[in-house]
């Protein structure tokens, strides 16, 4: 399914994979050769480099998340276009949504010694789509509905994942250049898996109803 969603999307998919990896690369190389220099250099280029992580890394993401759901529900647009989306609007919202959905994940995991957080991570999965698809929601509604629909679920996404290793392992030996190609499949079967997720609980809620 995610692979017939991505037909003619293949490239377009793989350079703005590619863009967003540049990004985070260049300020990682930048923060390494700064390993010589003084503590407080060190300091602010480190705290630099975590602004620059929630403040553009973060929205660019949560763009291509968009990006791809909406190559799920053929509507149209590429995900080069649609990465910028949360600059264009939904900014405000978004950001400090995915920086505390960030902040419970890892404080969890500190806590738990990582168990907790992996826990966290399934269960907030859907919080990206159900800020797009839901532009009065709060953030915190957003985090508690994520985790509503991922009851019972965390598992299929995390069998969803496992799929994948396979192909890990082949883009693993052509260097990461595969990785270009693989992460706009795997974004694209998690937006199925958000669509599929959404209709059949809407198909439960609508039979309570009945």
């Amino acid at each position: 399914m995610a692979r017939g969603s991505l037909q003619n999307q293949w490239n377009n998919g793989a350079i703005a994979t590619l863009i967003v990896g540049l990004i985070g690369c260049l300020f990682s190389i930048w923060s390494t050769a700064a390993l010589h220099e003084p503590v407080w250099v060190q300091n602010s280029l480190s705290l630099i480099q975590i602004l620059i992580s929630i403040f553009v890394l973060v929205p660019l993401q949560y763009g291509l998340n968009n990006a791809f759901l909406s190559i799920a529900r053929s509507e149209g647009g590429t995900p080069t276009e649609g990465m910028f989306h949360c600059f264009k609007r939904d900014y405000s919202r978004s950001v400090p949504t995915l920086l505390l959905e960030s902040l419970a994940i890892v404080g969890l995991g500190i806590v738990t010694l990582s168990i907790g957080a992996f826990i966290l991570l399934y269960a907030y999965a859907m919080v990206p789509y159900l800020l797009r698809d839901n532009p009065e929601l709060s953030g915190t509604d957003a985090l508690k509905k994520s985790r509503y629909m991922m009851r019972g679920h965390k598992w299929d996404l995390f069998v969803l994942d496992l799929t994948f290793i396979g192909w890990w392992l082949l883009a693993c030996l052509t260097l990461g250049i595969g990785f270009l190609w693989l992460q706009p499949y795997i974004n694209t079967a998690r937006a199925h898996f958000y669509e599929d997720l959404k209709a059949e609980q809407e198909t439960a809620e609508q039979s309570t109803d009945l």
